[in-house]
């Protein structure tokens, strides 16, 4: 670290060390990025906007991290910033139509649905290999409106992150989604009053 640096040197703290015109080339410089992520945008197309794909995830840190990297630091030209923006945008839509023309890969980008649970029995190996927990899945039961395992067919995992749940139209043969949260409810000690 510096040693002269001012502590709470407020100037330095707020505007930094570059000339107060610099404020100008910043905002010149959001323009012009502004307009190449316009680009990106469009080159995605409208699915680009709704749920994002893992490939995309990586996609969206990679261009905020080009793009701030651009308009924050003077010494980043906007041509850097330009062609990392561009070049992940293409190899993103390079890997994305393998994907969709090889299996092997879109399993392997984007990984396949998994089946949580069938027919009421959790599939435990599915759901610990997904690094998703009892009560996360049980949760998402009971938000579809599950009460109990006995009343699902399918939970799947999408590809998403989302779970998909497919109950049938039996009577719940108990409440074991309800149990642990009814429990501790009564383990919670009585207000005071």
């Amino acid at each position: 670290m510096k040693a002269d640096i001012t502590v709470f040197d407020w100037d330095r703290m707020l505007l930094g060390d570059p000339p107060l015109p610099y404020m100008l080339e910043i905002g010149l410089k959001i323009l012009i990025v502004f307009a190449i992520l316009l680009l990106v945008l469009r080159l995605l197309g409208k699915h680009g906007q709704q749920n994002l794909s893992p490939m995309q995830h990586l996609l969206m840190i990679a261009l905020g991290s080009a793009a701030g990297d651009a308009l924050l630091y003077p010494d980043v030209p906007i041509a850097y910033a330009a062609v990392i923006l561009l070049g992940v945008t293409a190899v993103t839509l390079g890997v994305e139509f393998l994907s969709e023309r090889f299996r092997p890969v879109r399993d392997y980008v984007e990984s396949r649905p998994r089946i949580l649970v069938k027919d009421g029995e959790i599939h435990w190996h599915a759901l610990n290999s997904e690094r998703t927990t009892r009560r996360e899945l049980f949760a998402e039961l009971r938000i579809k409106g599950a009460r109990s395992l006995s009343q699902v067919d399918f939970a799947i995992l999408e590809v998403t992150g989302d779970i998909s749940v497919f109950l049938n139209d039996r009577p719940p043969a108990n409440c074991d989604l309800l149990d642990y949260v009814v429990d501790e409810d009564k383990d919670a000690p009585a207000p005071a009053g």
